[in-house]
């Protein structure tokens, strides 16, 4: 163990900032909360023959810089965090708050808020002692109103949306085995945050975090992580080419009840088990970095019923595939290209049963440019377009309600164009439209007669 440093570690927690350290363990530790979209994947092995100035880096941190410029909006307190950080240490806390509105469609009209308090840490125990180990463990509040709940749609609008709550997400140790080639990680796990999840920063549910479809299988998810375990073998040890991981978690029935903080453990193995396998290649060297993914979700629960005819069912699954890559990027003032911007794709699709599920297939393809005038680097502007076929079950079930309008779903299409404007580091406001073509959705039986809907929002992201 490096003493030197777990010493220093100890004295600048407790020493230069106690609020801090205090806040970390009441918010995270306590009850905390935390959400997906923030990656909280594990990357490669860390170079530990890289030698860090940390002398050099308190006295850059410290120099007297504008508010528009720090990384936090706390600031780096007094060089302290960068130097934490060095040796292993990180915090994040954030905020996002969304504000939407749906303005057309014939259904009842609504202004909502919905927000988000987030509180991580992550210590890296090959900075901090040499040793290929990595504790994480995030939390999160949540509260207001989302707009997803008053629409019935097969696509929700905001990927932050769920129940108002206080509670533990994820609190897990990875450790790295022969030269990092391989992973175990155990703990309580959001499954979808390593399994199908897309990351990209738009507004809405499926491209922002996960395709809805996605969840059927009954895998934990952010901010609701259930215990488990992740096991990846990468033959690089550096998280490039060639990869297959597998993970397995307890199931639930209700993801926020009756364990509402995220600490009933007892509780969470009522349930049965989950799974999912992945194989996948890291594109991560060279100037346009992609990965793709092949995957299956499942378990083998007795807790589903032919939609159609209310016959039992046992088990689900849901089959991925994912594609996503840096496809373009411009040349910089020096003729070299600008890794700080360019053109990112994505293109997934997803598939299930439709015997006992409301969607058979999502699709979804998406475009983000990072950078998009080059006085403006930071900022980012992005095109989703999502696909959601309605099952035949869930169709002949609609036109055998005789409601009004009742008769075959289809597919729902959902466009959404976002910009987001970064005026700070810290600061993120970000404009949204989103589009939803046959708003269709399994619980309203005039489902297949309702009028186009236009969704305006506006995300505000603070990290401190």
């Amino acid at each position: 163990m490096k003493k030197p440093v777990l010493v220093k570690w100890c004295r600048r927690i407790f020493g230069f900032g106690l609020a801090p350290a205090m806040g970390v363990i009441l918010l995270v530790a306590g009850t905390g909360r935390a959400m997906a979209d923030t990656g909280t994947a594990v990357s490669g092995t860390t170079d530990s023959t890289k030698v860090v100035d940390t002398a050099k880096s308190v006295e850059m941190t410290t120099q007297s810089q504008s508010i528009w410029d720090q990384k936090y909006l706390t600031g780096d307190w007094g060089g302290h965090r960068t130097d934490l950080e060095n040796e292993g240490v990180t915090f994040d806390f954030s905020y996002i708050n969304d504000l939407q509105s749906d303005l057309t469609g014939n259904q009842t009209h609504h202004v909502t808020n919905f927000g988000r308090i987030r509180g991580s840490v992550t210590i890296d125990l090959q900075k901090m002692a040499d040793f290929d180990g990595k504790f994480f463990i995030t939390g999160m509040w949540q509260f207001g109103k989302n707009l997803g709940a008053e629409l019935n749609t097969f696509t929700s609008p905001s990927s932050i949306a769920g129940y108002n709550s206080f509670r533990l997400d994820e609190a897990w140790y990875e450790q790295g085995l022969w030269d990092h080639k391989i992973r175990v990680k155990v703990g309580q796990i959001a499954a979808v945050n390593d399994f199908g999840q897309t990351g990209l920063f738009l507004m809405n549910d499926e491209t922002g975090y996960s395709p809805n479809i996605n969840f059927y299988p009954l895998q934990p998810f952010s901010p609701a992580g259930k215990p488990g375990v992740v096991l990846t073998f990468d033959p690089s040890g550096k998280d490039q080419g060639f990869y297959v991981k597998g993970g397995a978690f307890t199931a639930y029935e209700d993801a926020y009840h009756p364990d509402t903080s995220g600490l009933d453990w007892y509780n969470d193995f009522n349930y049965g088990a989950a799974g999912t396998f992945e194989i996948g290649y890291n594109d991560s060297k060279g100037d346009y970095p992609g990965v793709y993914k092949l995957g299956v979700s499942f378990n083998d629960i007795s807790r589903y019923n032919d939609l159609q005819t209310g016959e039992p069912k046992s088990g689900d699954f849901v089959a991925y595939f994912t594609y996503q890559k840096t496809v373009w990027r411009p040349l910089g003032a020096d003729g070299k290209i600008d890794k700080d911007r360019g053109l990112d794709f994505l293109l997934q699709a997803l598939g299930a049963p439709e015997d006992r599920n409301p969607i058979r297939f999502e699709g979804l393809l998406g475009a983000v440019y990072n950078g998009p005038f080059e006085s403006r680097p930071q900022d980012k502007v992005g095109l989703g377009v999502i696909f959601a076929d309605a099952s035949s079950s869930l169709s002949s079930d609609n036109k055998n309600s005789g409601a009004p309008g009742s008769g075959s779903l289809g597919t729902q299409v959902a466009l959404e164009l976002s910009y987001q404007y970064n005026p700070a580091p810290w600061f993120s406001i970000q404009p949204d439209l989103q589009y939803i073509v046959n708003p269709v959705g399994p619980n309203n039986p005039q489902s297949s007669n309702r009028d186009n809907i236009l969704i305006v929002g506006l995300r505000t992201i603070l990290r401190f």
